[in-house]
């Protein structure tokens, strides 16, 4: 399996940064970083400085994706793809990499509208990684965050660009597919790996317009314990649960999804499955084996 890439960090506009704040650290357990240059908050959940920048902005979405690549030898391959792909290729700017904190930098923008950055070099934090609220903290190691999912409006032509940037241009491998009916509405989406996680991003389609491009953030914690706590303390905190308890059927995680103060979803879970070379495509028909029921 291939481990060149991961999942290395996110950046999210958000109106209240300090109302954001609470909730990731109160709720979830993530623990603050140092601010970036300019000034902007940031998240922690293992020995990196950072995984989540969080920026002031009405948009309350994703201000941009961040995948990191393990060596500069990746990274020059990656940018290489991109390239040759089709895809414009912008050099990331010295302040843009001191507030990521990486060493080297591009960007480019996606079919569906989110900016993408391609990097390498994510800086270390300076001090060890403690969570009181989630003991043992995170599954990070080789995989970064967790996985991000974006909505892509239109048809079918609108979603296939999309797929095809992923797989052309990012080099990213179909993990699964969804096609089911949700409240009468057709709605499709595939799931995409670049290293043992079951899916680093997904995309799903919706035929309307939608106000925000990112649906949700994932990330995994070691033991569905942790969870539970985290989904009584959100349910204690009356903070809005969007999807109460249940597993998912292809990559068979554990998780509650909850409403953060920006709008969109964090999706809090355990036990996932991990990819491998040998590992088989499969269409499901629904979004969760069990529960994950809606409020």
């Amino acid at each position: 399996m291939d481990q060149s890439m991961e999942l290395g960090y996110l950046g999210v506009e958000v109106s209240s940064p300090d109302e954001f704040g609470k909730y990731v650290n109160s709720i979830l357990g993530l623990q603050p970083g140092d601010r970036t240059v300019d000034g902007a908050p940031t998240w922690r959940m293992d020995t990196k400085a950072h995984r989540l920048i969080v920026h002031q902005g009405d948009a309350d979405d994703a201000a941009y994706v961040g995948f990191v690549a393990v060596d500069n030898a990746a990274f020059d391959l990656a940018c290489d793809r991109l390239r040759a792909s089709g895809a414009e290729v912008v050099e990331g700017a010295e302040a843009e990499k001191a507030v990521r904190r990486v060493d080297r930098l591009v960007h480019t923008t996606a079919p569906w509208g989110t900016r993408v950055e391609l990097a390498s070099g994510l800086a270390d934090a300076a001090t060890p990684f403690e969570s009181s609220l989630v003991p043992g903290g995170f599954v990070t190691a080789s995989m970064g965050v967790g996985h991000v999912v974006f909505l892509v409006p239109g048809g079918h032509e609108e979603f296939e660009a999309a797929d095809r940037f992923v797989i052309d241009a990012l080099g990213m491998v179909l993990s699964d597919v969804m096609e089911t009916d949700i409240q009468g509405m057709a709605v499709v989406g595939n799931f995409y790996h670049c290293n043992s996680r079951h899916h680093s991003l997904a995309l799903v389609q919706l035929p309307f317009p939608v106000p925000k491009k990112l649906d949700h953030i994932m990330i995994e914690t070691v033991s569905e314990d942790n969870v539970g706590h985290a989904y009584d303390r959100a349910l204690a905190a009356k903070v809005p649960i969007s999807r109460h308890l249940g597993k998912h059927p292809n990559d068979r995680m554990f998780s509650f999804y909850s409403v953060t103060p920006a709008g969109f979803q964090m999706e809090f879970g355990a036990g996932a499955v991990q990819v491998d070379d040998n590992w088989e495509v499969v269409t499901y028909d629904r979004v969760s084996a069990w529960g994950h029921h809606s409020s």
